[in-house]
């Protein structure tokens, strides 16, 4: 019974008796006004000052566009957040809104064609500098055709006489792993995966062997579609049910981050060649 008297006594005291000055409550300050475009997840959008970030998709609310990476969110979870807040436009940055379009949803699509020759490219310089021409550049994770064609071309055009190795995996990081260390030990001087936990146990393994690894990240840049796209939605233009691909002639095909094992000298060369793709108008 003390106890409670103790507590009933600060609980009085708190919000002032009878006898005492009455407290006041200082008043809230006014919840800042939505901005007119939303960005969920690791998105760099220059509109800055009309560009709200780090919200989610739970409170979009006042947002007349919201950009998703697809590194958040997937096809599926954002048409059910357009079909929720239909006065609302998203946009899936990254990635195919696939079969769930909705009149109030775009996919940002892309290039991973030219991606992928990109980092061929890259892969070649790398073994010119590294290995002389004749040296092996690798591919490791799931075959795809389309890109690890584009990736063979573009280390080709760059070291003409080098050999591409396709180690295919499933995308199951350990084994990623192993193929890659199988590669390197057949004398590959630099591995490159497509993405995701893949990507990361293939590269770990360049890594161990102390050469350099890439993926099709490095050379994609999301924000700049997202960029676009919100300029356009401050004019008035709005997408919905479709996708909609950037390449490199929009500035979305480039070099998003380099393995620091890869010199300098030859970092400058791969972003001139970022640089002159993106000059050219058609890209294959």
């Amino acid at each position: 019974m003390r106890r409670l008297a103790a507590v009933l006594a600060l609980v009085l005291a708190g919000c002032g008796g009878s006898h005492g000055p009455s407290a006041t409550r200082p008043a809230s300050a006014p919840a800042p006004a939505p901005r007119p475009i939303g960005v969920v997840g690791p998105l760099r959008v220059e509109v800055a000052r009309s560009a709200q970030r780090g919200v989610s998709l739970a409170r979009v609310a006042g947002s007349r566009l919201v950009l998703v990476s697809a590194e958040t969110a997937g096809p599926v979870a954002l048409a059910s957040a357009a079909a929720a807040h239909p006065g609302i436009h998203f946009a899936l940055v990254g990635a195919s809104i696939d079969s769930s379009k909705r009149p109030n949803l775009v996919g940002l699509v892309l290039r991973g064609d030219q991606a992928a020759r990109l980092a061929g490219i890259a892969a070649g310089l790398v073994l010119t500098d590294a290995g002389g021409s004749r040296a092996s550049a690798a591919w490791v994770g799931p075959r795809k055709p389309g890109l690890t064609t584009a990736f063979s071309r573009g280390v080709h055009s760059a070291a003409p006489g080098a050999t591409v190795l396709v180690a295919g995996s499933p995308p199951d990081p350990s084994r990623c792993k192993q193929a890659a260390l199988g590669v390197l030990a057949r004398g590959a001087v630099v591995v490159m995966a497509e993405g995701g936990l893949c990507a990361a146990g293939a590269i770990a393994a360049a890594h161990e062997a102390n050469r350099p690894g890439i993926e099709l990240a490095d050379f994609e840049l999301p924000s700049v579609a997202a960029t676009i796209v919100a300029r356009e939605a401050l004019a008035g233009v709005y997408h919905g049910g479709e996708d909609l691909v950037f390449g490199a002639a929009d500035g979305a095909i480039g070099v998003r981050e380099l393995d620091p094992r890869i010199p300098p000298s030859v970092a400058t060369l791969i972003r001139a060649a970022a640089q002159q793709l993106g000059r050219r108008k058609h890209v294959g």
